[in-house]
C-alpha cells in the first residue's frame, strides 16, 4: 500500500467550514487516518465504531456517568472525522458509507435527546431539542450542497445493501432535503442570487456535528446536561432570525405613492 496520506488528501471541500473542526478535529482524525492506514479496516468499520461509543456515550449519559460521556464524545468526533477521511484518501468513498454514516448518525442522536430526557424529566424539551439539531444538520449539509452545486438526486445504488440503506435515507432525510433546497431556490430566485452567499452558510456550518458534541460535552463536564436542551432553542432561534431577515428582504416591492 501507498505511504500514509498527508492531512489535505483525506479532505472534503466545503463553501464554508466548522472552525472547531478544522482546528482540533479534523488533525486528530487525520491521526487515525495513519493509524489504520495499513489495516485492512474499511471506512465502514469506522462508522460502525463510532455509532457504537455513540450508543455507549448516550447509555453511561442516561446514567449519571457524565464525564466518561463528555469525553466519549469526543472520541466519537475524532472517528466520525476519520472515517471520511480514510474513504477519500484510499478511494473509497461510496453511497454505501454516506447512508450508513447519516442513518448511524441519526441513531446515535435519537438515543443521546433519549438520555436527556430520563435525566432532565422534560418530554417536550428532548424532542424539540432533537428536531432542532436535525434541521440545523439538515440545513448545513444542504446550503453547502447547494453553495458547491451538488445535485439532490444520487447516483442509482446498487442492489442489496445499499438499495435498502438508500430506501431508509430518503424515507428519513429525503424530504427534508427535498423542502430545504425547495425554499432556497424559490428565495435566491426573488433575490436574485445563483447560490446560498457565503454569509448564509456560515452559522449552521459552525453549529455541525463537531460543535455540537463539543458543547455537550461541556455542558456535561459542568455537570448541567439540560443546558443542552436550552441550547437547541438558541440555535433555533438564531436560524429563525436569519431565515427571517433572509425572507424579508425577498419580499415584494411596494411602489412608493406618486
Amino acid at each position: 500500500m501507498a505511504e500514509a496520506p498527508r492531512l489535505a488528501d483525506g479532505l472534503k471541500p466545503r463553501p464554508a467550514e466548522e472552525v472547531l473542526n478544522r482546528l482540533v478535529f479534523r488533525p486528530l482524525g487525520h491521526g487515525v487516518v495513519r493509524l489504520l492506514w495499513r489495516t485492512p479496516l474499511r471506512p465502514e468499520h469506522l462508522v460502525l465504531a463510532h455509532g457504537l461509543l455513540g450508543l455507549l456515550a448516550a447509555v453511561l449519559l442516561a446514567r449519571g456517568a457524565d464525564l466518561s460521556a463528555a469525553l466519549l464524545l469526543q472520541l466519537v468526533t475524532v472517528l466520525d472525522n476519520a472515517d471520511g477521511q480514510l474513504a477519500r484518501a484510499r478511494r473509497q468513498v461510496s453511497l454505501l458509507g454516506r447512508y450508513l454514516d447519516s442513518e448511524v448518525d441519526l441513531l446515535v442522536h435519537v438515543a443521546l435527546f433519549y438520555a436527556l430526557y430520563l435525566r432532565t424529566g422534560s418530554a417536550a424539551g428532548a424532542l424539540l431539542g432533537f428536531a432542532a439539531m436535525t434541521f440545523v444538520l439538515s440545513l448545513d449539509h444542504n446550503l453547502q450542497a447547494l453553495a458547491a452545486g451538488r445535485p439532490l438526486r444520487d447516483p442509482l445504488a446498487r442492489p442489496g445493501l445499499e438499495a435498502w440503506l438508500a430506501r431508509v435515507y430518503d424515507l428519513l432525510f429525503g424530504w427534508q432535503d427535498r423542502a430545504i433546497r425547495g425554499a432556497e431556490r424559490r428565495l435566491e430566485a426573488r433575490l436574485g442570487e445563483k447560490a446560498p452567499p457565503r454569509w448564509l452558510l456560515v452559522l449552521p456550518a459552525n453549529l455541525g456535528r463537531t460543535t455540537q458534541f463539543a458543547i455537550l460535552g461541556l455542558l456535561l463536564a459542568l455537570g448541567r446536561p439540560e443546558g443542552f436542551l436550552a441550547f437547541q432553542g438558541l440555535t433555533l432561534l438564531a436560524a429563525g432570525v436569519v431565515y427571517t431577515v433572509r425572507i424579508w428582504r425577498a419580499r415584494p416591492s411596494t411602489p412608493s405613492p406618486r
